[in-house]
């Protein structure tokens, strides 16, 4: 088939830009594949880029609004292309609703669905999500044949467990860098300070209260951006406004400017002793994935994708009752609603982590066998080819059917 992939591009250094690399990659083994993404400018500049190391071409996406007729118009006709797979938030790529090919939908649901959310789906030929969460909340509003389960893959290879030789390395740079002792209990999250839905400073607020506990020889490793003016928040202040300069780190960089490589990143994993994420939704967790594939055991809450990465291999954090609070963001405009995880929880999983370095092992262990049998790049492309199988079998019948039933002058 020929496919255009409509996303983040594959040279954005993010989980949509990283996911898209590896898939349409390993797609166009296959099928003919093209990307479409705002990497340029349409009219000036052409638009049209090479990815480094791979046959991918990537095409400039114009602003949303004049998008529709630049598809239909000029890439669809130009590529002969037969589907359009739209890789991002349902609300961001509503404009494919008016596109002339059948679109797939591989989307996020990070809560619960809503007639909203049906709604920037309207004409999508099908819907594929990457959470088995999305997915039973999909159902609830289309029919089985509408939808499909696709979840995001890893580099298992290199989102691996190191030596403790290596490990001993890591940490001494760790302590040489930012002061955190090789023999302390190291704690890491890593995602971007953007908005309030990984609910960073309430995180940073549980830690605190968690060494002021006498855990004082605990530290947390944010792998963030510390400071976003506007759209995030001014972490280092926050840090400064609880007095946690020494327990709490940030990268000397910051990893949006100036990303690091996946193996400079797998090396942060193998760093740490646990990873904790304090997030209300999660439309699927890659670092959730990553700590898991390094052996690490992960503290997470009781929601969306999270749970389903982490049930029966890590610590759960409850939600505080949903008849006291939940969260429905501004920020989205789907008007779902997100559980709020519960600090007391938060607290107890950081407390019984530290306490059990038998069971932290044991989870490490337990994660990386999950990883490896639910989220290698053999087990999800062999999910991906058979969905584009079925999907080709059915577009062709449809075919097939419209020519029998043609009128012959």
């Amino acid at each position: 088939m020929n496919i255009g992939w409509l996303s983040a591009s594959p040279i954005a250094t993010t989980g949509y830009g990283g996911q898209t690399k590896e898939v349409c990659t390993r797609l166009s083994e296959k099928h003919n594949v093209v990307c479409i993404a705002q990497v340029g400018d349409v009219i000036v500049w052409g638009g049209r880029q090479k990815v480094p190391g791979t046959d991918l071409e990537v095409l400039a996406l114009s602003d949303f609004k004049s998008a529709p007729d630049l598809l239909n118009n000029d890439y669809i006709p130009e590529y002969e292309l037969d589907i359009i797979i739209g890789f991002m938030d349902a609300f961001g790529i509503e404009f494919l609703n008016a596109i002339n090919i059948p679109v797939i939908g591989w989307i996020p649901i990070d809560g619960p669905f809503t007639d909203a959310w049906k709604h920037y789906l309207r004409h999508y030929y099908k819907v594929t999500t990457y959470s088995k969460f999305g997915y039973e909340e999909l159902l609830k509003f289309f029919p089985p044949s509408k939808l499909d389960y696709i979840p995001h893959g890893i580099s298992t290879d290199l989102f691996k467990p190191c030596s403790d030789k290596e490990r001993d390395k890591i940490r001494n740079e760790f302590e040489e860098k930012y002061g955190i002792p090789k023999d302390a209990t190291l704690y890491l999250n890593v995602g971007v300070n953007m908005g309030p839905r990984k609910e960073l400073p309430l995180m940073m607020d549980t830690f605190k209260r968690f060494v002021d506990d006498g855990y004082d020889d605990a530290y947390l490793f944010m792998h963030t951006n510390a400071y976003m003016p506007v759209r995030g928040y001014d972490l280092i202040q926050w840090r400064g406004m609880m007095k946690m300069g020494e327990n709490i780190h940030f990268p000397t960089y910051n990893p949006i400017v100036n990303p690091i490589s996946n193996e400079d990143l797998a090396k942060i994993y193998n760093a740490s002793d646990v990873y904790v994420q304090n997030s209300v939704a999660e439309g699927f967790g890659l670092p959730i994935v990553e700590a898991l594939s390094c052996s690490k055991p992960v503290i997470t809450a009781w929601n969306s994708a999270q749970k389903e990465l982490v049930k029966g291999h890590g610590w759960i954090t409850e939600n505080v009752p949903e008849d006291m609070y939940k969260q429905i963001p501004v920020y989205v405009p789907q008007l779902t609603e997100y559980p709020v995880p519960n600090q007391n929880s938060l607290l107890k999983n950081l407390e019984a982590s530290y306490t059990s370095p038998a069971l932290r092992e044991y989870y490490g262990n337990k994660g990386r066998d999950f990883v490896l049998q639910n989220h290698s790049w053999d087990t999800v492309m062999s999910q991906w080819f058979a969905f584009l199988e079925n999907l080709e079998k059915e577009l062709q019948l449809f075919k097939d059917m419209k020519k029998a039933f043609q009128v012959t002058p």
